[in-house]
């Protein structure tokens, strides 16, 4: 394998990429909090069963998801929650759809009350 190659595949393996960098990481707040931990779980994935790891991250998801909501005063997901919108998030970027899904189901209420409270 060429130098360069060599350096690219460094560069871009997970242990490298600093969430900073993180081209599918959300912009905003509650997803990208969500992702972020989701991302740190999905680290340990290696030497894992398949079924350990899955629940890990669904734990750690549903916890940061809660943790945020309740400090926020928005919606807390519930566990299937987090199961079916995860489900509903499969691709290579499934870590980023299932957390701006979450993120919308939080935030879905509380939006339209801010918007009608500003009505005169």
């Amino acid at each position: 394998m060429s130098s360069m190659l060599q350096r690219i595949k460094v560069w871009f393996s997970p242990e490298t990429i600093p969430l900073k960098t993180d081209l599918l990481r959300p912009h905003t707040q509650p997803a990208q909090h969500i992702y972020d931990a989701f991302q740190v779980e999905a680290a340990k994935r290696s030497g894992r069963e398949f079924e350990e790891w899955v629940v890990a991250e669904r734990n750690v998801v549903f916890r940061a998801a809660t943790e945020y909501a309740k400090k926020n005063s928005l919606t807390v997901p519930t566990m299937e929650d987090v199961e079916r919108l995860e489900n509903a998030s499969l691709g290579a970027d499934y870590g980023a759809k299932w957390s701006i899904k979450l993120a919308n189901l939080m935030t879905a209420g509380h939006i339209w009350k801010r918007a009608f409270d500003a009505q005169p």
